[in-house]
């Protein structure tokens, strides 16, 4: 499968949809476009009925940026409860526990992955990225703070990965956004 990831096309997507599902942060909603949410709801259209993960779910504007595309089933991840805007969309569920540890996932079934875990200190990130590889998945994986001026210890593991990336970090998040061609399943194209 081919992705284009399209600048222009990424900095055209709109919220306006999703909105009614944080109504007290509106307008901090309509400012996700300057931050890595409209790369997350773009890929989000180059899948169809598939299963999307983010792992850490913070406040829960990852998954429902990933949401962006109804079709998909988004599934957030996070070892605490972290949820602070209390996001109740049907194609999200939030679940409290390792993503690892969860036997219904079917990474068969899984195009894309988005890791952005607390701390960032490169730990956690490099022994998800592991458990993957052991499993032989093949996707899409997104990683957040990848700059080596915010975080030095993810930015030395990005460094390591030898599977075909991209620094995503103009149209992402000012720390740093990465995309790994995890497996090399998808041809990516840049423009």
């Amino acid at each position: 499968m081919k992705i284009k990831i399209d600048e222009e096309k990424i900095r055209g997507i709109k919220f306006d949809s999703l909105i009614e599902y944080l109504p007290h942060y509106q307008d901090e909603f309509k400012e996700m476009n300057n931050d890595p949410y409209s790369l997350y709801a773009y890929i989000s259209t180059m899948f169809k009925n598939k299963t999307i993960l983010d792992v850490g779910s913070r406040y829960g504007l990852s998954a429902l940026a990933l949401s962006y595309n109804e079709t998909n089933r988004i599934i957030s991840y996070d070892l605490i409860n972290t949820i602070q805007f209390n996001i109740q969309k049907d194609n999200i569920e939030f679940k409290v526990m390792d993503f690892r540890n969860d036997e219904s996932l079917d990474f068969n079934k899984i195009p894309v992955i988005m890791i952005d875990v607390d701390p960032h200190d490169g730990v956690q990130e490099r022994a998800m990225y592991s458990f993957l590889h052991e499993k032989q998945w093949k996707g899409i994986l997104l990683l957040d703070d990848i700059s080596d001026v915010w975080w030095p210890h993810i930015n030395k593991w990005w460094n390591e990965i030898e599977y075909e990336k991209y620094d995503l970090t103009h149209i992402g998040h000012f720390s740093g956004t990465g995309l790994v061609n995890f497996g090399g399943k998808h041809v990516i194209e840049v423009v």
